[in-house]
């Protein structure tokens, strides 16, 4: 059975096509209705009826329907037997339709693959305007103290270097840090 993979809905190129049902999956779904009609007519409609005719009667399906049906198909709890699960077509209609929705979506990524390859501008992003004007820019502000001055200025006085203004509490802090993240 084909399962469709990283599929996030639908496609935009796909809305007005239309697959021709073949003869398997048509006796499939003819086989259903007739045997549902001499048998179970009675007791009301079965989901799955009103679609099962529709196809049989066009003899192709749209995109929207092959949605619906990988949908329904995708969230059927029930048993292989019941009676919807034949009206829609059973495994038969289920895997044509998965095989046609991956075929038809797999053929349209890898050419808009194919033009990523050889054209600069990305294939899968849609044109459109973007006002950059109210993005909020990020503001980094922070200043690098000038060290080599001030050291060179240390050991010029003869002062020791390991001793600068203000790096005993530098030192201090970073002690203090090492110790909160060993605790954690």
């Amino acid at each position: 059975m084909a399962e469709r993979k990283k599929n996030k809905g639908g496609n935009s190129q796909l809305e007005d096509k239309y697959w021709n049902c073949p003869d398997y999956v048509l006796n499939c779904l003819s086989g259903a209705v007739k045997r549902y009609e001499t048998l179970k007519m009675k007791n009301g409609k079965t989901e799955g009826y009103e679609r099962a005719k529709g196809i049989l009667q066009d003899k192709k399906v749209g995109y929207g329907q092959m949605k619906r049906i990988k949908n329904w198909f995708d969230s059927f709890d029930g048993d292989w037997e019941d009676e919807e699960f034949k009206l829609n077509g059973g495994s038969t209609m289920k895997n044509w339709v998965c095989n046609q929705l991956d075929t038809a979506t797999t053929v349209i990524k890898n050419i808009k693959d194919a033009q990523k390859d050889t054209n600069p501008n990305n294939t899968f992003i849609k044109t459109h305007e973007k006002d950059n004007s109210k993005i909020p820019k990020p503001k980094t502000i922070f200043s690098i103290p000038n060290l080599a001055k001030d050291v060179s200025g240390q050991i010029s006085r003869g002062k020791p270097v390991y001793e600068p203004m203000g790096m005993n509490e530098e030192i201090e802090r970073i002690k203090n840090l090492i110790i909160y993240r060993s605790k954690i």
